[in-house]
């Protein structure tokens, strides 16, 4: 059992969300919301495995809400749920720390697969989407990867970042390397600051540019 956050400004795109989520798993108790106060109560309520959420909301931006959740639950995987396809709202939904971003108009089977891959780890793109950062990689590569700064990583580190790149949390790197969650949690703060990034995909796209892993 595991809880599920849902935060779309309307009953029906609560309604519908919570189906997919439903249809996509056995054993999950959804709290749903409208709005950012209420989702940032919920926070503090439970311990929340997965966060959809919806940009346009009636009290603030969805972004916030984005940050927000990554600050106060570091651990929540957090995926975004909106009609949005501009880079406007993409790019800065990654930087504040969401695992996934999902367009509504996608078949609920493929939406429906998308989540239970995020809950193994996968991050969550649609395809549109994952040829916009794919392109965005690329043209920041072809600009910036021959003013790469040198990064002073050790072994350990590298096994770290790899692994965060491809999208397994703390308690699962823990258990491969065995180490306890918290030497691996103290590992990924001091890779993320010599990398001088802030979240997941962040650290994805440094891991890509230095050559060890691929997309």
């Amino acid at each position: 059992m595991f809880n599920v956050l849902v935060i779309q400004n309307m009953t029906e795109a609560c309604v519908w969300v919570e189906k997919l989520l439903n249809d996509a798993f056995t054993e999950i108790c959804i709290v749903s919301c409208q709005s950012c106060i209420e989702a940032e109560r919920q926070l503090g309520k439970q311990t929340i495995s997965l966060a959809l959420v919806g940009l346009s909301l009636p009290d603030g931006d969805g972004l916030n809400l984005i940050a927000c959740v990554h600050k106060n639950s570091p651990n929540t995987r957090i995926v975004v749920m909106t009609g949005f396809d501009d880079s406007e709202h993409v790019f800065p939904a990654i930087r504040m720390g969401a695992m996934g971003y999902l367009l509504k108009d996608q078949s609920s089977d493929v939406l429906i697969a998308k989540l239970r891959g995020v809950m193994q780890g996968d991050p969550a793109f649609s395809p549109s989407i994952a040829r916009k950062i794919l392109e965005q990689l690329r043209q920041t590569t072809i600009h910036t990867d021959s003013k790469l700064p040198a990064v002073n990583l050790s072994k350990r580190d590298e096994e770290i970042l790899v692994m965060v790149a491809k999208g397994l949390n703390r308690t699962e790197i823990a258990e491969i390397l065995a180490l306890s969650p918290h030497t691996v949690a103290r590992y990924i703060k001091d890779v993320y600051k010599k990398l001088d990034v802030g979240t997941r995909a962040e650290a994805a796209i440094m891991a890509c540019r230095l050559g060890l892993v691929r997309i």
